[in-house]
């Protein structure tokens, strides 16, 4: 166990991490696909990818680390300045405001030790579960003429609200059902196959590993990537849906909230795109993917803007509540 934190896995020759990653499959029956290195943003994990049913894993070695950001962002760029200017024209000290944000809206700092994992590469949906035509019958039968007359439509995907949402893929019709979840349903899902959700240290230790900066990369926007939302015309690759130095798909998408909790829980990852919505601009529309930004389920979404409330019920949302399982590995 005490090999699987990164001061130890990191000195490790190559054939004992590669053993230690054959175990682990064996452990938790996974099938080992492949051993690979992530690096990204000076960070770099020698780990394996695994599969269960569907989905890929990978094990991320645990670590102490520093988690958290207080304080105001150094050296933003101009056009960072500027569009915060822009879009705080009518307040007069940008700094006060921009520390006021942060203090509000991210995680203190906080000295944490991160147990080994596997982790989820992919986030997964809340709600909406893959069906086939017998279990649309089933479920309502009106849907079938919904389904038919998208058959033989132009359309590539159609979703009724809550109900379900089917898309052609190739020369077939990927059909999704929506079923009601709650947190504690989910949870329990989860336990019922020897999985957890991330804790907030956790999360933000796979998004950042431990990053004193605003993003994994530093303290201002990268406005070299290719953004969802303000992408370069011509350019459909996004950069940071790409994997990070641990192999996963995180914090990519604003719209997206990734469920974390244990006894209660909140959402990281995005702010449900209130800040792209409010028109905020590049900065502040992707400053909720900060490894250290946290959305309280019922919170004050925004201070920038009158302070909306937004309140949630027990319901997660199937539109814009995601999650990832992990293991704890020796637990």
């Amino acid at each position: 166990m005490e090999n699987l934190y990164n001061e130890t896995y990191s000195l490790l020759a190559m054939e004992e991490k590669k053993e230690i990653l054959e175990n682990l499959a064996k452990k938790y029956n996974m099938e080992l696909l492949r051993f690979e290195t992530f690096s990204r943003y000076s960070k770099s994990t020698f780990t394996a990818v695994f599969k269960y049913k569907e989905s890929e894993f990978v094990f991320v070695p645990g670590a102490t680390v520093t988690l958290g950001y207080e304080g105001l962002p150094k050296n933003l760029s101009n056009e960072t300045l500027e569009g915060l200017k822009y879009c705080l024209e009518n307040l007069n000290d940008l700094d006060t405001v921009l520390e006021e944000y942060i203090r509000d809206n991210f995680s203190k700092l906080r000295k944490v030790t991160i147990k080994p994992m596997l982790v989820e590469r992919e986030l997964q949906t809340v709600a909406w579960k893959k069906s086939n035509l017998e279990e649309l019958k089933e479920y309502d039968i009106d849907l079938l003429k919904d389904y038919n007359e998208f058959k033989s439509s132009d359309y590539n995907k159609l979703t009724l609200d809550e109900t379900a949402r089917f898309t052609k893929v190739e020369d077939d019709i990927e059909i999704e059902l929506y079923s009601v979840v709650t947190y504690d349903e989910l949870c329990e899902n989860l336990k019922e196959e020897g999985f957890s959700l991330a804790n907030l240290d956790e999360w933000e230790y796979l998004c950042g590993g431990g990053c004193r900066t605003l993003f994994p990369w530093g303290d201002d926007l990268d406005y070299n990537m290719n953004l969802l939302y303000f992408s370069k015309e011509g350019n459909d690759k996004y950069d940071l849906e790409e994997p990070n130095f641990f192999g996963l798909s995180i914090a990519y998408d604003p719209y997206k909230m990734e469920i974390v909790g244990e006894d209660d829980y909140v959402f990281k990852g995005g702010d449900g795109g209130c800040n792209i919505c409010g028109g905020y601009g590049d900065f502040l529309g992707y400053l909720p993917c900060s490894p250290y930004y946290t959305q309280e389920h019922i919170n004050s979404i925004n201070i920038l803007d009158d302070c909306i409330v937004n309140e949630y019920d027990d319901e997660l949302n199937g539109d814009f509540n995601f999650y990832r399982r992990i293991i704890r590995i020796g637990e």
